[in-house]
C-alpha cells in the first residue's frame, strides 16, 4: 500500500488551526514543532561537508536544521551541508516556516563501513 501524496510538501497543509479545539488531522494534542529528537543523518557522503573535507563532524559539532530547498539539512555553523533528515522529519518544514529554529549537536559519528552521522536536535 502506497501514499496518495505527491511527496513534496505541498502535501501538507500550511493551515495552523485557529484554536486548541480545531485540528488539521490526526488525533495528537502533541506540538510536534515543540519536540526535542536523535536522529541518524542521509546521504553522508553525497553531501559538502563529506565531499570537500573527506571526513565526518567530530563528536560535539554543533549543527542547525534548515531547508535548503529541496530537502531539510543538518549543517555546520559555517553553513557546511553534513546529511539530510530522515523525511519522517519533513513537518518541521512547517515549523520552520512558523517560527521555529532548529539546532543540535553530533553525539556520534564514524567513517566505516560508510559514513555515519547521528544528531541530537532541540527547538
Amino acid at each position: 500500500m502506497g501514499s496518495t501524496g505527491s511527496g513534496s510538501f505541498s502535501d501538507y497543509s500550511r493551515r495552523k488551526p485557529i484554536s486548541k479545539e480545531e485540528k488539521n488531522g490526526g488525533s495528537s494534542d502533541i506540538d510536534k514543532c515543540s519536540l526535542a529528537f536523535s536522529t541518524s543523518l542521509e546521504e553522508i557522503g553525497r553531501c559538502f561537508y563529506f565531499m570537500n573535507i573527506s571526513n565526518i563532524p567530530p563528536v560535539g559539532t554543533t549543527i542547525v536544521i534548515v531547508f535548503n530547498g529541496i530537502r531539510l539539512v543538518a549543517e555546520t555553523l559555517l553553513g557546511e551541508e553534513v546529511g539530510y533528515l530522515p523525511t519522517r522529519y519533513n513537518y518541521l518544514k512547517f515549523c520552520i516556516d512558523s517560527g521555529f529554529s532548529y539546532s543540535g549537536v553530533v553525539v556520534d559519528s564514524n567513517l566505516k563501513p560508510t559514513p555515519f552521522v547521528k544528531i541530537d536536535v532541540t527547538p
